[in-house]
Protein backbone atom coordinates (compact mmCIF):
# COMPACT_ATOMS: atom_id res chain seq x y z
CA UNK A 1 0.00 0.00 0.00
CA UNK A 2 1.15 3.29 -1.16
CA UNK A 3 -0.45 6.69 0.28
CA UNK A 4 -0.13 10.19 -1.44
CA UNK A 5 -1.76 13.71 -0.33
CA UNK A 6 -4.99 12.23 1.50
CA UNK A 7 -5.18 8.55 -0.56
CA UNK A 8 -4.12 5.51 -0.12
CA UNK A 9 -3.18 3.08 -3.60
CA UNK A 10 -2.18 -0.08 -4.49
CA UNK A 11 0.07 -0.16 -7.51
CA UNK A 12 1.59 -2.81 -9.36
CA UNK A 13 4.95 -3.82 -9.07
CA UNK A 14 6.79 -2.56 -12.41
CA UNK A 15 4.75 0.24 -11.94
CA UNK A 16 7.47 2.48 -13.92
CA UNK A 17 6.95 0.58 -17.56
CA UNK A 18 5.39 1.90 -20.30
CA UNK A 19 2.07 -0.88 -19.90
CA UNK A 20 1.13 1.20 -16.24
CA UNK A 21 3.80 4.38 -16.38
CA UNK A 22 2.76 5.58 -12.76
CA UNK A 23 6.16 8.00 -11.46
CA UNK A 24 5.87 7.93 -7.46
CA UNK A 25 8.70 10.80 -7.92
CA UNK A 26 6.83 13.19 -9.73
CA UNK A 27 4.18 13.95 -6.47
CA UNK A 28 5.50 17.51 -6.68
CA UNK A 29 3.52 17.36 -9.96
CA UNK A 30 0.17 15.86 -8.33
CA UNK A 31 0.59 18.05 -5.73
CA UNK A 32 0.62 21.39 -7.69
CA UNK A 33 -2.39 20.46 -9.81
CA UNK A 34 -4.38 20.20 -5.95
CA UNK A 35 -3.03 23.79 -5.41
CA UNK A 36 -4.06 24.94 -8.61
CA UNK A 37 -7.56 23.70 -8.68
CA UNK A 38 -8.00 24.62 -4.94
CA UNK A 39 -6.84 28.17 -6.01
CA UNK A 40 -9.09 28.43 -9.01
CA UNK A 41 -12.03 27.15 -6.97
CA UNK A 42 -12.94 24.32 -9.00
CA UNK A 43 -16.56 23.59 -6.83
CA UNK A 44 -18.46 22.20 -9.54
CA UNK A 45 -16.53 21.16 -12.23
CA UNK A 46 -16.00 18.48 -14.20
CA UNK A 47 -12.57 17.14 -14.74
CA UNK A 48 -10.61 15.01 -17.21
CA UNK A 49 -7.65 12.72 -16.28
CA UNK A 50 -7.36 11.63 -19.88
CA UNK A 51 -4.06 9.69 -19.41
CA UNK A 52 -4.28 8.75 -15.83
CA UNK A 53 -2.57 5.37 -15.41
CA UNK A 54 -3.52 3.67 -12.48
CA UNK A 55 -5.59 6.86 -11.60
CA UNK A 56 -3.53 8.14 -8.55
CA UNK A 57 -3.59 11.95 -9.73
CA UNK A 58 -7.47 11.73 -10.81
CA UNK A 59 -8.86 10.20 -6.96
CA UNK A 60 -6.31 12.55 -5.22
CA UNK A 61 -8.65 15.78 -7.39
CA UNK A 62 -12.01 14.15 -6.70
CA UNK A 63 -10.65 13.44 -2.97
CA UNK A 64 -8.99 16.53 -2.04
CA UNK A 65 -10.55 19.26 -4.47
CA UNK A 66 -14.22 20.47 -4.76
CA UNK A 67 -14.57 19.30 -8.18
CA UNK A 68 -18.38 17.83 -8.45
CA UNK A 69 -17.20 14.68 -11.52
CA UNK A 70 -13.73 13.31 -11.89
CA UNK A 71 -13.53 11.30 -14.82
CA UNK A 72 -10.00 8.77 -15.29
CA UNK A 73 -8.99 7.19 -18.42
CA UNK A 74 -6.71 4.95 -19.41
CA UNK A 75 -6.10 3.19 -22.70
CA UNK A 76 -4.40 0.39 -20.90
CA UNK A 77 -7.00 -2.09 -19.72
CA UNK A 78 -4.83 -3.33 -17.43
CA UNK A 79 -4.84 -0.18 -15.46
CA UNK A 80 -8.33 -0.29 -15.02
CA UNK A 81 -8.14 -3.31 -12.00
CA UNK A 82 -6.02 -0.73 -9.94
CA UNK A 83 -8.57 2.50 -10.90
CA UNK A 84 -11.03 0.62 -9.46
CA UNK A 85 -9.12 -0.94 -6.66
CA UNK A 86 -7.94 2.49 -5.43
CA UNK A 87 -11.38 4.70 -6.22
CA UNK A 88 -13.42 2.21 -3.95
CA UNK A 89 -10.59 2.21 -1.22
CA UNK A 90 -11.05 6.22 -0.90
CA UNK A 91 -14.45 6.24 -1.07
CA UNK A 92 -14.74 8.57 -3.92
CA UNK A 93 -16.93 5.87 -5.71
CA UNK A 94 -19.89 8.55 -6.58
CA UNK A 95 -17.60 11.65 -7.40
CA UNK A 96 -15.76 9.32 -10.27
CA UNK A 97 -16.14 8.08 -13.61
CA UNK A 98 -13.35 5.36 -14.84
CA UNK A 99 -12.98 4.43 -18.61
CA UNK A 100 -11.42 2.75 -20.81
CA UNK A 101 -10.29 4.65 -24.07
CA UNK A 102 -7.84 6.16 -26.25
CA UNK A 103 -7.53 9.43 -25.34
CA UNK A 104 -8.04 11.14 -28.47
CA UNK A 105 -11.21 9.33 -28.65
CA UNK A 106 -12.72 9.56 -25.63
CA UNK A 107 -12.29 13.61 -25.58
CA UNK A 108 -13.10 13.86 -29.41
CA UNK A 109 -16.72 12.00 -27.92
CA UNK A 110 -17.22 14.73 -25.29
CA UNK A 111 -17.45 18.08 -26.90
CA UNK A 112 -17.75 21.13 -24.52
CA UNK A 113 -17.90 18.55 -21.41
CA UNK A 114 -15.06 19.49 -19.51
CA UNK A 115 -13.92 22.43 -17.04
CA UNK A 116 -10.18 21.32 -16.88
CA UNK A 117 -8.43 18.56 -18.58
CA UNK A 118 -4.90 17.33 -17.46
CA UNK A 119 -2.39 15.72 -19.64
CA UNK A 120 0.14 14.00 -18.66
CA UNK A 121 1.57 11.30 -21.52
CA UNK A 122 4.67 9.40 -21.66
CA UNK A 123 6.23 11.74 -24.41
CA UNK A 124 4.52 14.49 -26.09
CA UNK A 125 1.31 16.56 -25.43
CA UNK A 126 1.17 17.65 -28.87
CA UNK A 127 -0.98 14.60 -30.13
CA UNK A 128 -3.97 15.73 -27.76
CA UNK A 129 -4.15 19.14 -28.04
CA UNK A 130 -7.00 19.32 -30.79
CA UNK A 131 -8.83 16.89 -28.83
CA UNK A 132 -8.31 18.79 -25.99
CA UNK A 133 -9.57 21.70 -27.68
CA UNK A 134 -12.93 19.89 -28.53
CA UNK A 135 -13.81 18.82 -25.03
CA UNK A 136 -13.27 21.36 -23.47
CA UNK A 137 -15.94 24.25 -22.31
CA UNK A 138 -16.24 27.69 -23.81
CA UNK A 139 -14.54 29.06 -20.89
CA UNK A 140 -11.68 26.47 -19.31
CA UNK A 141 -8.29 24.98 -18.32
CA UNK A 142 -5.67 22.50 -19.21
CA UNK A 143 -2.57 21.19 -17.64
CA UNK A 144 -0.35 19.21 -19.30
CA UNK A 145 3.37 17.96 -19.01
CA UNK A 146 6.01 16.98 -21.75
CA UNK A 147 8.40 14.63 -21.02
CA UNK A 148 10.10 14.64 -24.92
CA UNK A 149 13.12 16.95 -23.20
CA UNK A 150 15.99 16.08 -26.20
CA UNK A 151 13.23 17.34 -28.99
CA UNK A 152 11.93 20.31 -27.38
CA UNK A 153 15.80 21.03 -26.07
CA UNK A 154 17.48 21.27 -29.12
CA UNK A 155 19.18 17.78 -29.04
CA UNK A 156 16.61 16.45 -31.72
CA UNK A 157 15.77 19.66 -33.63
CA UNK A 158 13.99 17.51 -36.65
CA UNK A 159 11.67 15.79 -34.24
CA UNK A 160 10.81 18.85 -32.34
CA UNK A 161 10.00 20.06 -35.82
CA UNK A 162 7.62 17.29 -36.62
CA UNK A 163 6.01 16.70 -33.34
CA UNK A 164 5.81 21.16 -32.18
CA UNK A 165 5.62 22.84 -35.70
CA UNK A 166 9.12 24.74 -34.52
CA UNK A 167 12.65 23.60 -34.93
CA UNK A 168 14.94 23.48 -31.63
CA UNK A 169 18.23 25.09 -31.72
CA UNK A 170 20.94 23.86 -28.80
CA UNK A 171 21.41 27.30 -26.71
CA UNK A 172 22.35 27.87 -23.61
CA UNK A 173 18.88 29.15 -22.21
CA UNK A 174 17.57 25.57 -23.59
CA UNK A 175 15.44 24.58 -20.95
CA UNK A 176 13.30 28.11 -20.95
CA UNK A 177 13.41 27.77 -25.21
CA UNK A 178 11.96 24.20 -25.02
CA UNK A 179 8.99 25.17 -22.44
CA UNK A 180 8.40 27.91 -24.93
CA UNK A 181 8.40 25.56 -27.70
CA UNK A 182 5.80 23.52 -25.91
CA UNK A 183 3.50 26.60 -25.32
CA UNK A 184 3.58 27.58 -28.81
CA UNK A 185 2.15 24.94 -29.91
CA UNK A 186 -0.39 24.47 -27.54
CA UNK A 187 -1.41 27.82 -28.47
CA UNK A 188 -1.19 27.60 -32.28
CA UNK A 189 -3.60 23.82 -31.64
CA UNK A 190 -5.70 25.95 -29.77
CA UNK A 191 -5.72 28.91 -32.13
CA UNK A 192 -7.36 26.45 -34.69
CA UNK A 193 -10.53 26.02 -32.80
CA UNK A 194 -11.06 29.89 -32.37
CA UNK A 195 -9.42 29.14 -28.03
CA UNK A 196 -7.04 32.06 -26.93
CA UNK A 197 -4.55 30.41 -24.87
CA UNK A 198 -2.93 31.92 -21.55
CA UNK A 199 -0.29 29.66 -19.88
CA UNK A 200 -0.49 31.37 -16.02
CA UNK A 201 1.89 28.12 -14.45
CA UNK A 202 4.89 27.02 -16.17
CA UNK A 203 7.99 24.87 -14.78
CA UNK A 204 10.19 22.27 -15.67
CA UNK A 205 11.45 19.79 -12.73
CA UNK A 206 13.97 17.05 -13.11
CA UNK A 207 13.04 15.43 -16.79
CA UNK A 208 9.96 17.19 -17.46
CA UNK A 209 8.11 20.28 -18.67
CA UNK A 210 5.06 21.41 -16.83
CA UNK A 211 2.20 23.88 -17.81
CA UNK A 212 -1.12 25.21 -16.41
CA UNK A 213 -3.25 27.42 -18.99
CA UNK A 214 -6.59 28.79 -19.35
CA UNK A 215 -8.44 28.74 -22.35
CA UNK A 216 -11.25 30.58 -23.84
CA UNK A 217 -13.81 30.40 -26.98
CA UNK A 218 -13.50 33.82 -29.33
CA UNK A 219 -12.03 34.23 -32.31
CA UNK A 220 -11.15 37.94 -31.63
CA UNK A 221 -9.08 36.80 -28.45
CA UNK A 222 -7.37 33.56 -30.32
CA UNK A 223 -5.77 36.07 -33.00
CA UNK A 224 -5.14 38.48 -30.37
CA UNK A 225 -3.22 35.72 -28.27
CA UNK A 226 -0.87 34.59 -31.63
CA UNK A 227 -0.38 38.36 -32.40
CA UNK A 228 0.77 39.40 -29.14
CA UNK A 229 2.42 36.58 -27.54
CA UNK A 230 4.83 35.49 -30.62
CA UNK A 231 8.17 36.62 -32.07
CA UNK A 232 11.33 35.62 -33.12
CA UNK A 233 14.36 34.90 -30.93
CA UNK A 234 17.81 35.63 -32.74
CA UNK A 235 20.84 33.69 -31.02
CA UNK A 236 24.28 33.58 -31.53
CA UNK A 237 26.50 30.86 -31.02
CA UNK A 238 29.12 32.52 -31.38
CA UNK A 239 28.99 35.26 -28.40
CA UNK A 240 25.79 33.93 -26.57
CA UNK A 241 24.20 37.38 -27.36
CA UNK A 242 20.43 36.78 -27.94
CA UNK A 243 17.34 39.34 -28.59
CA UNK A 244 13.49 38.81 -29.27
CA UNK A 245 12.17 40.63 -32.21
CA UNK A 246 9.12 40.61 -34.33
CA UNK A 247 11.07 39.94 -37.60
CA UNK A 248 14.31 37.30 -38.10
CA UNK A 249 17.63 38.83 -37.95
CA UNK A 250 20.31 38.20 -39.59
CA UNK A 251 23.89 39.09 -38.14
CA UNK A 252 24.76 39.51 -34.50
CA UNK A 253 24.65 42.75 -33.07
CA UNK A 254 27.36 42.30 -30.96
CA UNK A 255 30.29 39.89 -32.95
CA UNK A 256 28.90 40.72 -36.22
CA UNK A 257 28.42 36.40 -36.85
CA UNK A 258 25.26 35.03 -38.62
CA UNK A 259 22.22 34.50 -36.37
CA UNK A 260 20.45 31.19 -35.49
CA UNK A 261 16.70 32.00 -35.93
CA UNK A 262 14.16 30.47 -33.98
CA UNK A 263 10.66 31.02 -34.17
CA UNK A 264 7.61 31.96 -34.55
CA UNK A 265 7.87 31.48 -30.81
CA UNK A 266 5.86 32.12 -27.85
CA UNK A 267 7.96 35.23 -25.50
CA UNK A 268 4.94 36.41 -23.70
CA UNK A 269 4.54 35.78 -20.03
CA UNK A 270 4.42 32.14 -18.70
CA UNK A 271 3.50 33.05 -15.16
CA UNK A 272 0.77 35.03 -13.59
CA UNK A 273 1.89 36.83 -10.59
CA UNK A 274 -1.08 37.60 -9.07
CA UNK A 275 -2.45 33.77 -9.39
CA UNK A 276 0.93 32.84 -7.98
CA UNK A 277 0.35 34.95 -4.80
CA UNK A 278 -2.99 33.54 -4.44
CA UNK A 279 -0.81 30.01 -4.69
CA UNK A 280 0.67 30.93 -1.65
CA UNK A 281 -2.56 31.57 0.41
CA UNK A 282 -3.73 28.51 -0.80
CA UNK A 283 -1.41 26.80 0.50
CA UNK A 284 -2.29 27.85 3.93
CA UNK A 285 -5.57 25.87 3.34
CA UNK A 286 -3.94 23.07 2.19
CA UNK A 287 -1.71 22.07 4.23
CA UNK A 288 -1.04 17.98 3.85
CA UNK A 289 1.25 18.14 0.74
CA UNK A 290 4.12 16.71 1.10
CA UNK A 291 6.14 19.06 -1.14
CA UNK A 292 5.27 21.99 0.61
CA UNK A 293 8.36 23.23 0.52
CA UNK A 294 9.54 22.34 -2.98
CA UNK A 295 6.34 24.09 -4.42
CA UNK A 296 7.68 27.47 -1.79
CA UNK A 297 10.64 27.19 -3.15
CA UNK A 298 9.54 26.92 -6.69
CA UNK A 299 6.39 30.01 -6.28
CA UNK A 300 9.19 31.97 -5.19
CA UNK A 301 11.32 31.55 -8.74
CA UNK A 302 8.36 31.49 -10.93
CA UNK A 303 7.90 35.45 -10.13
CA UNK A 304 11.20 36.08 -11.54
CA UNK A 305 10.48 34.32 -14.63
CA UNK A 306 9.17 38.07 -16.15
CA UNK A 307 11.92 38.15 -18.93
CA UNK A 308 12.09 35.34 -21.47
CA UNK A 309 15.95 33.60 -22.03
CA UNK A 310 17.82 33.69 -19.10
CA UNK A 311 22.23 33.99 -19.54
CA UNK A 312 23.85 30.99 -18.05
CA UNK A 313 26.86 32.55 -16.52
CA UNK A 314 28.93 29.79 -16.16
CA UNK A 315 28.60 29.03 -20.19
CA UNK A 316 28.95 33.15 -20.88
CA UNK A 317 32.03 33.17 -18.66
CA UNK A 318 33.33 29.91 -20.10
CA UNK A 319 32.78 31.46 -23.61
CA UNK A 320 34.37 34.60 -23.01
CA UNK A 321 37.10 33.41 -20.63
CA UNK A 322 35.98 35.21 -17.82
CA UNK A 323 36.22 34.20 -14.43
CA UNK A 324 32.98 33.49 -12.51
CA UNK A 325 32.06 36.13 -10.17
CA UNK A 326 29.76 35.67 -7.10
CA UNK A 327 25.96 35.86 -8.36
CA UNK A 328 24.71 38.60 -5.44
CA UNK A 329 27.58 40.61 -6.06
CA UNK A 330 26.78 40.62 -9.73
CA UNK A 331 22.72 40.78 -9.04
CA UNK A 332 23.39 43.94 -7.05
CA UNK A 333 25.85 45.23 -9.92
CA UNK A 334 23.21 45.06 -12.58
CA UNK A 335 20.92 46.53 -9.88
CA UNK A 336 22.73 49.59 -9.34
CA UNK A 337 22.45 50.26 -12.72
CA UNK A 338 18.99 50.57 -13.07
CA UNK A 339 18.40 46.92 -14.60
CA UNK A 340 16.45 43.86 -13.42
CA UNK A 341 18.62 40.95 -12.42
CA UNK A 342 16.82 37.72 -11.45
CA UNK A 343 17.81 33.88 -10.17
CA UNK A 344 16.06 31.11 -12.84
CA UNK A 345 14.63 27.99 -11.72
CA UNK A 346 15.23 27.02 -15.47
CA UNK A 347 19.08 27.19 -14.53
CA UNK A 348 21.25 27.00 -11.01
CA UNK A 349 23.74 28.91 -12.89
CA UNK A 350 21.20 31.29 -14.65
CA UNK A 351 19.97 35.12 -14.29
CA UNK A 352 17.64 37.00 -16.30
CA UNK A 353 18.41 40.21 -16.83
CA UNK A 354 17.19 43.40 -18.99
CA UNK A 355 20.56 44.71 -19.51
CA UNK A 356 22.26 43.93 -22.84
CA UNK A 357 25.24 41.17 -23.53
CA UNK A 358 27.78 43.57 -23.19
CA UNK A 359 26.50 45.52 -20.30
CA UNK A 360 26.20 41.93 -19.04
CA UNK A 361 29.68 40.87 -19.55
CA UNK A 362 31.14 44.53 -17.91
CA UNK A 363 29.29 43.71 -15.13
CA UNK A 364 30.34 40.15 -14.55
CA UNK A 365 34.31 41.32 -14.94
CA UNK A 366 33.57 44.01 -12.48
CA UNK A 367 31.90 41.88 -10.00
CA UNK A 368 34.62 38.91 -10.67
Amino acid sequence: MMKEGLVQFKSPKDYLSKKYFFNPKVELSRDLTILVLNTLNSKDWIVCDALASIGIRGIRIAKECPAKEVWINDISEDNIPFMKTNVRLNSVVRKIKITNKDANQLLSENIRKFDYIDIDPYGSPSYYFDSCARAIKRKGFIGFSATDTAALCGTSPITCLRRYGIESYKTDFFKELGMRILISNAAFSFAKWSFSFKPFLSYVSEHYFRVFAEVEKGKSIASDTLKDNLGYVNYCSKCLWRKVNEKPMIKCEVCGSDCNVIGKIWVGEIEDLKFIEKCRGSLLEVDWLKTENKIKKLLSFLENERIPFYYDVHKLCQKHKLKIPGFKKLQDSLKEKGFIADRTHFCENGIKTNAGLSIFLNSIKKSA
